[in-house]
Order: C-alpha cells, then structure tokens, then sequence
C-alpha cells in the first residue's frame, strides 16, 4: 500500500512539476516578446461582455446536457435546482485541477451514482459530443469549404470518415468485449463485471434514439454557441482574420480540446492553437493568448454564474447544502 501510495504522489509530483515549468517558461517568454504586448494593448475589451453573458449561457447548457443524461441513462432523481447548484459551483472549483470533477463525482454520490458509473457517463457524453461535433464539422466544410484539400482528400470527407470512425470503433470494440466476457463466462470478477455493466449501458444507450435526439440538439446548440463565442473573442484580439481562417481557428480548437491529455489540456492547448495560427500567416503567439483569453472568460463566467446562482437560491428560501 505504501508503494502504490509513494507511486501516485511522485506521479503527482511530476504531472505538476511539468505544469509549472511549463507557465514559467510561457511567462519568460511573454515578458521577451513585443507582439504580446502589441496585441494586447489593441484589444477590443467592449466585446467582453458580449463574450460572458455567451459564455454563461454555454456553461447552463453544459450543465443541461450532463443532467439530461443523468436522468435518461442512470434514472437518476435529482432536482433541476440542485443539479444546477452542483454543476455552477464544480465549474468554480475547476480552476484548480480535479477539484471540480472530484466534487461533483461526491455530491452524485449522495444520489446513489457510484463513481465508476460517475466516470461511465462522463466518457459516453464526451464520446457522442466528439461524433457530432466531427459531423456538424463535415457538413460546414462542405457548405463553406467544398473545395478545400488536406492530404489529397477533400476536407469535409475527412471529418465525416472520422465522425463515422469514432462512433463506430468504440461501440464495435465495446460489442465485441462484451460477447468475449459473456462467452469465457469471466463476469463474475468484480472488476471484469463492473466494465462489462458500463460497456452494456453504453451499447443500450445508442438506440435510445429519444436520448441521442436530445444529445443532438444540445450539442448543436453548444456548437453553435463556442463558434460565436471563439469568433467574437478572435475578432476582439485580431480583427483582420477572416471568416475562413476563423472557422479552421474554431475547428482546430475543438479537436485539440477533444484530447485531452492532461486536466482542462492546460499548456497543450495554448501551444496547439499557437501552432495552428502560425500555420495561417498570423503570429504563434496570437493563438497563445486566443487561449489563454478563452480561459478567462469561461473562469470569470463560471464564479459569476455561481456566485448569480447562490444568491437565487438564497432569495428563493432554497435549502440544499452541497
């Protein structure tokens, strides 16, 4: 127990100990570079508000989504109030790492959602928002960039495969997974068992067509929304980026997003959309702070949201101690 225990804070230690010197080294490298400074100082900031009250709007339709599947795929009971309460004050805590998460993952528990099942629900979102997110993509490029190539092949095609791609290897995968621990009769281990639960509720769930119209209507609205929300916030650092460029910016945001790597894909992020921007003519250092400006607003809108919300609450007479 001491060995595993001695593991994971060394883990720990060095996940963090990367995280650090990677912010030293953007901060020496900030405070050498001119175009930051340049840029920066030619901020549109009357855009600002604009960008939070979309980006609050984003966070209660974050928190629909994930209730929405609470309720249809667990048969959770849990009151809108108090959903809301718990998802507006984890997005608070989820400008440290893991607290947010953690502290949701607690407060279902009180629900009777076990953390295994916690986690199931987090990856079947994360799943059909990568599926749709890569298809609604597609039909954009079609419509915008029809004659647009990448690696020979037409783009719109290649974000179409990779949304049939990624619903389908994971769903075939699970299929077979669950057939193989049925026909070698290995479900009775606890931990085999318990995987075999979750690969079930997902494959039940694919044919849940009320649920998956749901997920698809939320999403697209999501969708919608990061687009105005990353188009105004482009606009407000750099003004002459075209509505093309723009749209590969957004694009490229959500696919580097989709992976995530390490929490909230801190640094890699920054550094993905910086070498995306490089690619487009327009300075590395731009794609930093598109980033970096995107992670305030969500931050500066997540504590106004939950502070907004507390006080509702409190004005109301509602009693909920989360």
């Amino acid at each position: 127990m001491k060995k595993i225990f001695n593991k994971i804070i060394s883990h720990n230690y060095f996940k963090y100990s990367l995280i650090l010197t990677s912010l030293i080294f953007i901060y020496l490298f900030f405070k050498d570079n001119e175009k930051i400074i340049i840029i920066v100082s030619e901020v549109e900031y009357n855009r600002i508000f604009f960008l939070i009250f979309f980006s609050i709007f984003l966070i209660f339709i974050y928190a629909h989504l994930t209730l929405t599947c609470l309720r249809k795929v667990c048969g959770i009971q849990i009151n809108t109030r108090q959903w809301y309460l718990i998802y507006f004050n984890s997005q608070f805590l989820s400008s440290i790492p893991f607290f947010g998460i953690l502290y949701r993952a607690r407060q279902l528990k009180k629900f009777n959602l076990n953390y295994d099942k916690f986690v199931g629900i987090y990856i079947l979102i994360s799943w059909f928002y990568l599926f749709f997110s890569l298809l609604f993509i597609s039909l954009e490029s079609y419509v915008f960039f029809e004659q647009a190539i990448l690696l020979n092949f037409r783009l719109y095609l290649i974000f179409f495969v990779s949304s049939i791609l990624v619903f389908l290897i994971p769903f075939i995968s699970g299929f077979i997974l669950d057939r193989y621990i049925s026909y070698f009769k290995i479900e009775k281990n606890f931990f085999i068992s318990r995987i075999q639960k979750l690969i079930q509720l997902f494959i039940l769930n694919v044919f849940n067509f009320k649920l998956v119209r749901s997920f698809f209507i939320i999403i697209l609205v999501i969708h919608i929304l990061e687009f105005v929300v990353i188009s105004e916030l482009i606009q407000s650092l750099e003004s002459d980026i075209n509505f093309k460029k723009t749209f590969y910016i957004f694009f490229g945001a959500q696919i580097i997003d989709a992976l995530n790597l390490i929490p909230q894909n801190l640094i890699i992020s920054e550094i993905g959309i910086g070498i995306l921007t490089d690619k487009l003519d327009y300075d590395f250092e731009l794609g930093v702070l598109i980033k970096i400006y995107m992670r305030f607003v969500i931050f500066f809108s997540s504590i106004l949201m939950a502070l907004l919300y507390n006080v509702y609450l409190r004005l109301l007479n509602y009693k909920y101690d989360p």
